[in-house]
């Protein structure tokens, strides 16, 4: 096959909500390379849709959601129009993202001749749910349908060599990145004693168990507030659990936002409870860059990301008391919070830029794609 130039790569979501992934790999696709991106769903039309044409792109949105509420599902029909649109446009590569769109895509590219296959694994498929052990199991026995692998942590790209058993030369790591530094943060003495959390409401994620955690800061720190920011995945199980502990005067979920910089500048504490299946949060970068230091269990790919006592605590997963006396420690002492977010500062701007992601990219798909025998 002779390859078209610039060489060019669908990135393609199963979902079209505006998660992390989506979030960072869609800002990947907008620096300038010698890779064309066209970026696409198939889901029907939701908020990443509009992200997008709000930052000058027209999305191609394959699907054609049914109910509002429901993500990441797609029919027979959104997989043919896929079909079409990659041989109309004469697609090099898909670079998907989302466990059931890249198993069913490894059986649809014998419709696709010469078009390459690059699976993107957005978290640490090490755990013991159903869905991880599915995709341990499917990645064993069919990875040779796949092209080659990338993941945005090390270890996860270390589950895949060992527990499903892919070479490790097919599976590349490359971590998430930020565009730019806000120029200007406030000092952490200067914001209010807010506690941000930016994550999807969902069981993983661990606000319910958080709120054990919150009600231990609040004995020591009264005037704390908790802020959640998040798509609610879980029919409203965290606010019914913030009522049902009491705490509906301290904590608040603002729902899903586009822009969460106005919470960030506020933010006085980062924490992230996840309880598993983390990669390499953009949120947790994001905390980084505006000078706020962070709290989070230390599950999957987060030590890759947090230096323990330098920028922020590791905390074993689960123990609460342990999660509640870090915060209560860097809500107390300003000195150590503030030494804390300018080296969380430094680090993103050294180690996590957009460019350094977007151009490891470009080498490594081209490699993938015009350099396979």
């Amino acid at each position: 096959m002779s390859w078209t130039w610039p060489m060019k790569v669908l990135l393609l979501f199963s979902s079209s909500e505006l998660g992390g992934a989506e979030r960072s790999l869609t800002r990947m696709a907008f620096v300038p390379s010698d890779i064309d991106y066209h970026l696409a769903t198939l889901d029907g039309e939701s908020a990443w849709c509009d992200w997008v044409r709000g930052m000058g792109r027209e999305p191609v949105v394959l699907g054609l959601r049914r109910d509002i509420n429901e993500h990441g599902k797609f029919n027979w029909r959104a997989l043919v129009a896929l079909v079409r649109y990659v041989r109309r446009d004469h697609i090099d590569g898909i670079y998907v993202c989302g466990i059931r769109a890249a198993f069913v895509l490894r059986w649809l590219m014998i419709f696709m001749p010469g078009v390459r296959l690059i699976q993107g694994v957005r978290w640490n498929p090490d755990s013991g749910s159903r869905l991880d052990r599915g995709f341990r199991f499917a990645e064993r026995w069919f990875h040779g349908l796949v092209d080659g692998y990338i993941t945005n942590s090390r270890i996860a790209a270390d589950t895949l060599s060992q527990r499903c058993k892919i070479p490790a030369m097919r599976v590349q790591v490359i971590y998430n990145g930020l565009a730019e530094l806000p120029p200007e943060i406030p000092g952490l003495a200067a914001r209010p004693l807010e506690v941000l959390t930016v994550a999807n409401l969902n069981s993983r994620k661990g606000h319910c168990e958080y709120l054990k955690a919150v009600q231990l800061v609040l004995a020591a720190v009264p005037d704390a507030k908790f802020v959640f920011v998040g798509r609610d995945d879980m029919n409203g199980e965290v606010q019914r659990a913030i009522e049902r502990a009491g705490l509906a005067h301290a904590v608040r979920c603002e729902g899903f936002r586009a822009d969460v910089s106005a919470y960030f500048r506020r933010a006085r504490v980062f924490v992230l409870p996840s309880l598993w299946n983390e990669g390499c949060p953009t949120a947790l970068l994001e905390s980084f860059a505006w000078g706020c230091p962070v709290v989070a269990y230390a599950i999957d790919g987060i030590p890759e990301l947090i230096n323990d006592g330098e920028d922020g605590f590791n905390v074993p997963v689960r123990d609460v008391e342990c999660l509640a006396s870090h915060i209560i420690r860097l809500l107390k002492d300003e000195s150590l919070s503030e030494k804390f977010g300018q080296s969380g500062r430094k680090k993103v701007a050294e180690k996590f830029s957009l460019i350094a992601s977007a151009k490891l990219h470009e080498k490594i798909l081209n490699q993938l794609i015009e350099n396979k025998s």
